[in-house]
């Protein structure tokens, strides 16, 4: 099973109107390739890992020639109006959450919460296993690649707003927040109730008592000004905080093998971006979620244990198989140590 859509789509953003930021480096001889870049996130690279990705990703490939343009706050349409359009060829890259992916890989969706315990194990998933390779084969019918994973600050925890929560106990006496009706499995797992609110009424719903909780990274409530209606963050490290990189699969076949292989570099040197910020990010997340007058718990290991228990109890979907959750689960214990370690 994926990660539940309000652990994968950690940084859904307030669409506001926007433009597209558009750079131009045409090379000699003819019309520069055109790339296009949908976002749902802004561009802040102070405190947006996506937007971090993304311009160090265009900062290449303007250098090898092409006109990148960038359009951030979901100017280009919600998640799914995106990969549609990726999906087809129209848009060539895009930042996404793990809905639209989920049904069309068993693999992808075969993930679970508390199954990755640190962005170095994430790391070592998509460095050392075949785990993008055999994604993207199950993505090759439907025309899109998964670049990469790309993080956007600490570990997945719970805001609570009137009680803290230390205990999965402690929860069942509020409603948390959720995203979709896929969400609903893992409420059934906690045995906990959930309320679907979209991200745009979630402050609201918070002063008004129709939630009382919800799952995040914990820069998510200093970004969007929770702070005056959430007191505790629960540190549960379900999960790495992340989004999604996706191209269109028919555009990149239609590119040179020297323009292939500039965007295998903008994705390496992409990541790097991303993943040198998100050491930064993940440092002062707890400082700045502080100064908001929020809480910060920590868990005790054993707490946390029963956490893990009931979330293995989520039910299989229609779109996995045992299969990939088995091909899955060996892959993560596989990562799970650093290759010197495991040499020893």
């Amino acid at each position: 099973m994926r990660f539940p859509a309000f652990i994968v789509a950690m940084l859904v953003l307030i669409a506001l109107p926007a433009t597209p930021r558009l750079t131009k480096a045409a090379p000699p001889g003819g019309p520069p390739l055109d790339i296009k870049i949908g976002m749902s996130t802004p561009l802040d690279a102070k405190r947006n890992g996506s937007y971090v990705w993304t311009r160090a990703f265009a900062d290449v490939m303007e250098r090898a020639g092409a006109r990148v343009r960038i359009y951030p706050n979901s100017a280009l349409g919600g998640e799914k109006e995106r990969m549609d359009q990726v999906a087809i060829g129209r848009l060539e890259i895009n930042e996404t959450g793990g809905d639209e992916l989920a049904r069309l890989s068993p693999l992808f969706h075969a993930m679970r919460p508390f199954e990755i315990e640190s962005y170095d194990h994430l790391d070592r998933l998509l460095e050392h296993t075949s785990f993008l390779a055999e994604v993207n084969q199950e993505l090759a019918d439907d025309d899109l690649i998964l670049l990469d994973y790309v993080y956007t600050g600490d570990m997945v925890g719970l805001f609570t707003r009137g009680k803290p929560v230390r205990r999965i106990e402690d929860l069942r006496s509020l409603r948390l927040r959720i995203l979709s009706a896929a969400d609903l499995n893992l409420l059934e797992a906690w045995k906990v109730r959930g309320v679907r609110v979209a991200w745009e009424e979630v402050a609201q719903a918070l002063q008004t008592g129709m939630v009382d909780a919800y799952l995040n990274p914990p820069i998510v409530a200093v970004m969007f000004g929770h702070g005056n209606v959430l007191d505790y963050f629960t540190d549960l490290r379900m999960g790495p905080s992340t989004r999604l990189m996706v191209t269109s699969r028919r555009w990149y076949e239609s590119l040179s093998p020297a323009m292939r292989t500039t965007f295998a570099r903008g994705v390496r040197e992409a990541r790097a971006a991303n993943r040198a910020w998100n050491a930064t990010a993940m440092k002062r997340d707890r400082s700045l979620l502080e100064k908001t007058g929020i809480e910060w718990i920590e868990m005790k290991p054993g707490d946390r244990e029963a956490w893990k228990a009931l979330t293995r109890r989520i039910p299989r979907s229609r779109w996995e198989t045992p299969q990939a959750e088995a091909r899955l689960r060996a892959m993560i214990e596989a990562s799970r140590l650093a290759p010197r370690q495991v040499a020893q």
